[in-house]
């Protein structure tokens, strides 16, 4: 037996559950060409998000610093991982880090390309912050990962030289130097990333397969969402090891100098991967959330896990979607878009589900969902989500969840209201 949040039935955890209530559940919502088109339409609307290939060549100074300096360091009281309190020494450390002094009048982009998953911080550091003693769920200079395998823009390094800060396609930060490669320029790496022969990583997360010859190709992590080149040039070996029963894949990686090379490695033909971009049907949204049941939450990616948004995230990104990563950012997408309205009553608000599709991502302040169907009369969504609350006399008891998990929108939030009550707008993403 296992514990069941209330209002979820252990069947519920089954995508072909909510499957099969869905009567266009094989329709093909859009073809690859249209995504491409509304991944632009983001980008045109979505201060966030960026075509990196039309990313401009050089920053002056005060661009560059004002980018760097939209992280602000704390001024409320704020507590290491083993409860001691940050003493400015610590900020004054970061503050001298960031290398403001070698900013130049024009500071030239420069080119690279992730070898494994990294993580973006708000600070060149790996120290972690929190704002209550004791809790260490919520590291407050987290900001979000980087997948292997994504093109980034480097602006800037660190004053130690053990941290840059990059551009991804939806979020700037700082990662770290050993975990990009950097290309002699743009063409180098959108010859790589621009191919028609790939693999996208379907399951949760995949690796590569061991290579006791060559650490840099031999178990690399692969989440969800992840798109791969493949080799066109296949060798019958990799790694003293049959090719056959596997993908052959392309893989960046670092020379001695940090600058991008590629190598061949091995993905098994047996891993839950796809030819090319998952089919953008409704069937194929609620498989693909339902592989992340019992997923570990991570604010900020943190724990090898995701949070709410980036769940979304990633499970649009197996169909070739290129989404914000905030949900703030996300509901703002283009799509068939839903709004509730303050004074919409509950019945009102379950009536209206009969016009969202399973599969819409749904949003509240500071919380993103994935609706996926009705089950007596009720909403159901999926999400990946910290707690939820239960009333106790006159006061509500939290309860920790922190995972992916199938619930009942009429499940309580932390602050007494139903998170059926709170949702703002729905989207479905689509022309």
């Amino acid at each position: 037996m296992f514990h069941i949040i209330p209002g979820t039935k252990s069947e519920m955890l089954d995508a072909e559950y909510w499957i099969e209530k869905i009567p266009d559940r094989d329709h093909l919502i859009m073809m690859q060409d249209d995504i491409i088109k509304f991944n632009q339409k983001i980008v045109e609307k979505c201060d966030s998000v960026y075509d990196l290939r039309s990313y401009r060549d050089s920053f002056t100074y005060d661009e560059l610093l004002s980018l760097i300096k939209e992280y602000k360091l704390p001024e409320k009281e704020m507590y290491f991982g083993n409860g001691e309190v940050v003493k400015s020494d610590f900020y004054h450390h970061i503050a001298d880090n960031l290398n403001i002094t070698e900013i130049k009048e024009v500071n030239p982009v420069q080119y690279g390309i992730t070898i494994r998953k990294t993580s973006i911080r708000s600070f060149p550091t790996e120290i972690a912050v929190y704002s209550r003693k004791g809790d260490i769920e919520f590291d407050r200079f987290q900001e979000t990962s980087c997948q292997a395998i994504e093109p980034v823009i480097v602006l800037h390094e660190s004053k130690d030289k053990k941290w840059y800060f990059v551009q991804m396609y939806n979020y700037k930060g700082w990662a770290k130097v050993t975990d990009i490669a950097i290309a002699k320029n743009k063409e180098e790496v959108f010859d790589y990333l621009d191919t028609d022969d790939f693999i996208v990583v379907t399951g949760n997360r995949v690796r590569t397969q061991s290579n006791p010859y060559d650490d840099d190709v031999s178990e690399i992590q692969l989440d969800m969402g992840t798109r791969v080149p493949l080799e066109k040039d296949m060798p019958d070996t990799i790694g003293n090891q049959s090719t056959y029963g596997n993908y052959v894949v392309k893989l960046p990686s670092r020379d001695d100098k940090g600058n991008l090379v590629f190598k061949d490695g091995l993905i098994s033909m047996k891993e839950d991967v796809h030819q090319g971009y998952v089919p953008y049907t409704r069937a194929n949204i609620l498989n693909q959330a339902f592989k992340l049941i019992g997923d570990r939450y991570g604010w900020g990616d943190s724990f090898n896990g995701r949070d709410c948004s980036s769940l979304i995230m990633h499970i649009y990104k197996t169909f070739g979607f290129r989404l914000p990563r905030n949900a703030d950012e996300q509901e703002r997408c283009p799509g068939i878009v839903h709004q509730f309205s303050d004074d919409l009553s509950l019945i009102d608000r379950i009536e209206a589900f009969k016009g969202i599709k399973p599969g819409a991502a749904l949003y509240m302040p500071g919380h993103a969902m994935m609706f996926v169907g009705i089950d007596g009369g009720v909403p159901y969504i999926i999400h990946d989500f910290t707690g939820y609350a239960e009333r106790n006399g006159d006061k509500y008891d939290f309860i920790p969840v922190n995972e992916v998990m199938v619930t009942s929108s009429l499940l309580i939030t932390a602050d007494g209201k139903m998170f059926l009550e709170r949702i703002i707008k729905s989207v479905q993403f689509g022309m």
